[in-house]
């Protein structure tokens, strides 16, 4: 606020920050509501630590080639198709991503769309996430990525992938075997 010249008069709290009495208390209150919620964020990452560690899905969207039922990931069947055929094309063939994603588009499978997708073709992005996602032979990574603030900026962040991260055994059925993801 300060930086638009407005001044925050808080009648019930007796602060006015024009008054150099009202910063100073301004700045005590905010330095203890960071501490707070650094707090808070610390816990809320042990707990999504620890259930990551006891093989739990940790929150957001299903991948593609499961369903979310009551906070656990199980197979759908209808999507886990198209996640063999990635795999088999990939691995027993000389396809790459591109070939792979083409493959799909060409030979009439339709993708379906969930969440925010509009795109009902394969993109080579796509094909590469679900080649690139441990969940499919039912592992889970937690900490892949991490949301990095931007030296020099104020509220400006950037996601990082990481190359230390945890993985786990998940409660999950695999779609395809770990050799094969291998």
């Amino acid at each position: 606020m300060q930086d638009f010249g407005v001044n925050l008069i808080c009648v019930e709290d007796g602060i006015d920050s024009s008054k150099d009495a009202g910063k100073l208390m301004i700045s005590v209150l905010s330095a203890m509501a960071e501490i707070e919620r650094e707090n808070i964020l610390v816990q809320t990452m042990e707990g999504r630590r620890q259930k990551a560690r006891e093989g739990k899905w940790n929150g957001g969207f299903a991948p593609y080639g499961y369903q979310l039922i009551n906070s656990e990931l199980h197979i759908a069947e209808d999507e886990a198709e198209i996640i063999r055929i990635i795999y088999d094309k990939f691995a027993n063939t000389t396809m790459g991503i591109a070939a792979t994603a083409t493959f799909l588009s060409n030979s009439g499978y339709k993708k379906k769309l969930r969440q925010n997708n509009t795109i009902e073709g394969f993109s080579t992005s796509f094909v590469k996430g679900v080649l690139d996602n441990p969940v499919y032979c039912g592992k889970l990574a937690f900490g892949r990525r991490k949301n990095e603030k931007i030296p020099g900026t104020r509220n400006e962040y950037h996601i990082v992938k990481q190359d230390k991260y945890m993985l786990n055994d998940g409660i999950h059925e695999a779609i395809v075997s770990e050799k094969l993801w291998n």
